[in-house]
């Protein structure tokens, strides 16, 4: 049995060659560097994957450090989202994340796992129209996101994608109004549970 998805697919990796092979493979499909490299060109890899949004981690930890290279990822493209944890060593980013929204820098607030960590969030977004995913994690209870995605429909420029770790994960969150799946690679291979080129998911 054969069921679309209506969200978006948001391909995992740490190696940009196999983001810019998921790009080949579907042009909806936005893209998510989930390990900074220092052997990464950032610049040639947005600018190589420009139709796609492009999700990039930050590679410091420190407020003020974070802050600047957001602001200079930001510089990279209009496709380029900028990941930031929603905590950094015990210590939670909301001042950060309401500096960077204000600024207008595009982000992808990432390590959210309750409905009241995505309020937080969310608080923090309701007097800018700068774009923000909300990244749930895999592991977040099926209530806490059908409360997380509620909130977020809220709001115009938030869009929540939910984590799906196999195939099961993947047909629980379609039931829900998710605006996209983060998956990684090894699910988009022959046999698994996506078909990126038909945005179809197989149970």
């Amino acid at each position: 049995m054969q069921a679309t998805f209506q969200g978006g697919f948001f391909i995992s990796s740490a190696d940009p060659a196999i983001l810019m092979a998921a790009a080949a493979i579907d042009d909806s499909c936005s893209l998510v560097l989930s390990q900074a490299s220092l052997q990464v060109d950032v610049r040639q890899l947005a600018n190589i994957l420009a139709s796609h949004r492009l999700l990039l981690p930050l590679t410091i930890t420190t407020p003020q450090q974070m802050r600047i290279q957001a602001e200079e990822m930001s510089l990279l493209g209009d496709n380029v989202y900028v990941q930031v944890p929603a905590m950094t060593k015990g210590q939670l980013n909301t001042a950060l994340i309401h500096d960077l929204l204000t600024e207008g820098v595009p982000l992808a607030v990432t390590g959210l796992v309750t409905r009241q960590a995505v309020k937080r969030v969310l608080d923090q977004a309701i007097a800018t129209t700068t774009p923000l995913l909300i990244m749930m994690e895999p592991a977040t209870a099926y209530y806490d996101l059908i409360v997380s995605t509620a909130l977020a429909h809220l709001f115009p420029a938030v869009q929540l994608v939910a984590g799906a770790r196999d195939q099961l994960a993947i047909c629980r969150v379609q039931r829900l109004d998710v605006d996209g799946v983060a998956i990684t690679t090894d699910q988009t291979a022959i046999g698994a549970s996506c078909q990126l080129s038909s945005c179809q998911v197989q149970y």
